[in-house]
């Protein structure tokens, strides 16, 4: 039973790589089922106590696939502004120097689960619907904005703390 939240995070897995693939018919509920099994895993494993260093690290990839597939299904679909381009090749490289810093200082992949994370993830995830509403500029800002926060807040935290704590909830936590 424990393994429960890795069996619906390797499912969100499986899912962010069929949107890719499938047909566009079919990219709601994908991209629906993927969300809310993101939400449940990780819920089921806190309220059950079953959580595990593995867990973790595989609902860091699940967000890492999802994150990626998500902004390649947006850049394919919408003709997106230089701006916001620039601003994600920015977010991307931020997090790859945190995942360079985590590696050589703690040899593991470095994915936080930060309040900051979980809202650009959200905001990410919202996206489609949002973008039925708002125009790409507006939205965008609001989404970069978080995206560069988060990417910033996360670099600090593996750069500096002693021990890493993939469950932190902000920089200013004094857990």
């Amino acid at each position: 039973m424990h393994y429960i939240p890795n069996i619906l995070t390797t499912f969100r897995i499986l899912a962010s790589l069929l949107i890719l693939f499938l047909s566009d018919d079919l990219f709601f509920p994908l991209y629906l089922f993927a969300g809310l099994t993101d939400i449940i895993d990780g819920w089921i494993a806190r309220k059950m106590n079953w959580t595990s260093a593995f867990g973790t690290l595989l609902d860091s990839i699940a967000d890492l696939i999802f994150f990626i597939v998500v902004v390649i299904k947006i850049i394919l679909t919408i003709t997106l502004p230089a701006f916001l381009l620039w601003g994600a090749l920015v977010v991307v490289i931020i997090r790859c120097v945190t995942y360079l810093i985590g590696y050589f200082r703690f040899h593991q992949f470095a994915s936080l689960h930060t309040y900051l994370n979980k809202l650009t993830g959200l905001l990410l995830f919202l996206s489609p619907i949002i973008l039925r509403v708002l125009p790409i500029n507006a939205f965008g800002i609001i989404l970069l904005i978080c995206g560069i926060l988060s990417a910033i807040e996360e670099c600090l935290i593996v750069a500096v703390t002693q021990k890493l704590d993939k469950n932190v909830k902000t920089f200013f936590d004094k857990n």
